[in-house]
């Protein structure tokens, strides 16, 4: 039986090495991203809320779960989250406006506050009153002030290494801002995309290098609104970030069951972030997870769905 299985993938690794010269990089992009969503169970939707268009992921049954990318990504950053989570809960993951194909107004604003109240007009669209709401990085901040503003709708909040929260260590991608070095989020070209990859993970995933090569092109098409959204959530003084609604203000006193999630060695924003929050939350449970960067979800995909799906079964 071993075998049969090492033959098998023996030949999925040799036609996909065949498709890798045969095809160009954008198609080689659509088929790599269809396959993480088939197998995380989730399909491709769009729906218009108000004056824009949101493209979202949707899969599974259960208890509602909406999950929120961070900054300069997508909705795609949760299929390998998904694929451990869609069999218990209804997958839900749209991409932010601003980001993705979602609509991109340049004249829009995306901090936090507005961007949460889009949110719940999203979530309206689609009919679902109650869920439990995750975001990582910029959508933990999205996801943490959406919970002020409509604490009926979160059933639980779940943040993923969120930005957001003030007096917390500076990291190192801010230490270098405050050298007046460029963020590393901002990409300009496909060797800055390889560096934030090795800048967001401690043991970088197979990613196939198609898709690395579409993102870093998306990024440099959408390095201009991309830089506007930057400094619209950081309002940086001198290199530090000054939020408009920070996290260890907003949710001093916050009762509903929240997760809080942090890899350890995480370059983007500093872990001890957790710390800042967890004697202001009433109702909290911190993860720290070894040796893991920005994006546990995608570093340490399994590892994460057992502590959110132990989360919500402690409720």
């Amino acid at each position: 039986m071993m075998k049969i299985f090492a033959y098998i993938f023996a030949g999925l690794l040799c036609l996909w090495l065949i498709l890798t010269f045969l095809l160009p990089s954008e198609r080689l992009f659509q088929l790599s991203i269809a396959a993480e969503r088939y197998f995380a169970g989730l399909t491709v939707h769009k729906i218009q809320v108000g004056e824009l268009d949101i493209e979202y992921l949707r899969g599974g049954q259960g208890p509602k779960l909406l999950l929120l990318h961070g900054f300069g990504a997508d909705k795609d950053n949760w299929n390998r989250l998904a694929h451990h989570l869609s069999k218990r809960f209804d997958v839900i993951a749209p991409d932010l406006p601003g980001f993705g194909n979602s609509s991109k107004n340049a004249d829009l604003n995306y901090d936090g506050i507005p961007q949460a109240k889009r949110l719940k007009q999203f979530t309206d669209a689609l009919g679902i009153s109650a869920f439990h709401l995750a975001g990582n990085s910029m959508g933990g901040y999205i996801a943490g002030n959406f919970a002020v503003l409509y604490p009926k709708s979160v059933q639980s909040l779940m943040l993923l290494a969120p930005f957001g929260i003030t007096g917390a260590q500076s990291s190192e991608m801010f230490i270098e801002l405050a050298q007046g070095k460029s963020p590393r989020v901002l990409v300009e070209n496909k060797a800055q995309f390889r560096q934030l990859l090795e800048v967001v993970f401690v043991e970088p995933p197979f990613i196939p290098p198609a898709i690395v090569a579409h993102l870093a092109q998306q990024a440099e098409k959408s390095l201009a609104l991309n830089t506007k959204i930057f400094h619209q959530i950081h309002h940086l003084d001198q290199g530090i970030p000054r939020p408009s609604s920070p996290l260890n203000l907003v949710l001093k006193g916050y009762t509903a069951p929240t997760l809080v999630l942090w890899g350890d060695k995480d370059r983007v924003l500093d872990v001890s972030g957790a710390e800042v929050l967890k004697p202001l939350l009433v109702n909290a449970r911190i993860e720290v997870l070894a040796n893991i960067g920005h994006l546990p979800m995608i570093e340490a995909p399994e590892k994460t769905a057992d502590i959110i799906n132990a989360f919500i079964d402690s409720q």
